[in-house]
């Protein structure tokens, strides 16, 4: 069975108690706030709580970097959900942080999975009911996670890819903030240069959805904000269909959270050869080696 990538809260309403229900809320340290004593507070009816700080590989000093197919197994597992199930993700912003959940699902073999238009501020706006508490969870055994390595980009293959000015066949994407983007404002992580890749483009990944709903604009909308930051994914989709060809766009942000809004938003728009930079600019700006770009 396949499942839309993207589901009305409307659409939810009427399915609800059939899909597993994931709230994916994440926060920047900065902005003070505990998602899961949020999700305590107040969630949609049945869902359960996925910590993207806590599916993540913890041996690696790096924010978000994706865990072993074995430890994604036993922590989603002990959410109560199998392989078969339909699973549909949400936030309490609206598109900030549930498409890295739905990346993480995809990028280890599991295609049913949707994300809430306007997540959690869209259910409320909506008047659906609420409800309070841990979530009561039975869990199952997940079996057959298996990464996916076409949709996850290395430090190594970026930094080759950046420093070949011969590379024309890959586009990178970076989903921060435009002062971020160009060296103007500082990093929120202390000890990292701001600044970006050489060629990279800028599409942060606020700008692809309304701040007012919390929802995902319309794609004519979306091409739109793409293409006025230099892609053209009407043209990136013609490259892939030339044979041999190598075309690929690489997405990245701070630390591998937000460049899934990109990707969520690409995907919708037909672009299938894309993957995220697990270590993003947390890694990139860390390391000695790699070139930074700022502008003037």
């Amino acid at each position: 069975m396949t499942v839309p990538t993207l589901l009305s809260c409307a659409e939810l309403k009427r399915q609800l108690g059939t899909p597993v229900v994931l709230d994916g809320s994440w926060h920047m340290p900065a902005a003070n706030r505990d998602p899961h004593k949020e999700f305590v507070e107040g969630h949609l009816p049945g869902a359960r709580y996925f910590d993207i700080e806590a599916v993540k590989d913890m041996s690696n000093p790096l924010p978000h970097m994706m865990p072993s197919a074995g430890q994604f197994a036993q922590q989603v597992g002990e959410l109560g959900i199998s392989k078969d199930d339909h699973i549909v993700v949400y936030d309490s912003v609206g598109l900030m942080t549930a498409p890295r959940v739905y990346w993480m699902f995809k990028a280890f073999g599991h295609d049913k999975v949707s994300v809430l238009n306007g997540g959690l501020k869209a259910w409320k706006a909506a008047g659906y009911p609420i409800e309070s508490g841990e979530a009561v969870i039975q869990p199952k055994t997940y079996t057959g996670a298996e990464l996916d390595g076409s949709l996850i980009r290395y430090y190594d293959q970026i930094l080759k890819i950046v420093t070949d000015a011969s590379n024309k066949s890959t586009t990178i994407i970076d989903a921060r903030s435009a002062p971020r983007f160009s060296g103007a404002s500082p990093e929120p992580r202390k000890g990292l240069s701001s600044g970006h890749m050489p060629r990279a483009k800028n599409v942060p990944f606020g700008s692809l959805y309304d701040s007012n709903t919390g929802e995902i604009y319309s794609d004519e909308r979306l091409a739109e904000v793409f293409k006025n930051a230099g892609v053209d994914v009407e043209e990136l989709k013609k490259q892939e269909l030339v044979p041999g060809s190598q075309s690929e766009v690489v997405l990245s942000c701070g630390s591998g959270v937000t460049a899934s809004v990109l990707y969520f938003a690409l995907e919708r728009l037909g672009l299938k050869r894309m993957s995220v930079f697990d270590g993003s600019w947390s890694e990139y700006a860390s390391r000695p080696e790699s070139p930074i770009v700022k502008d003037q």
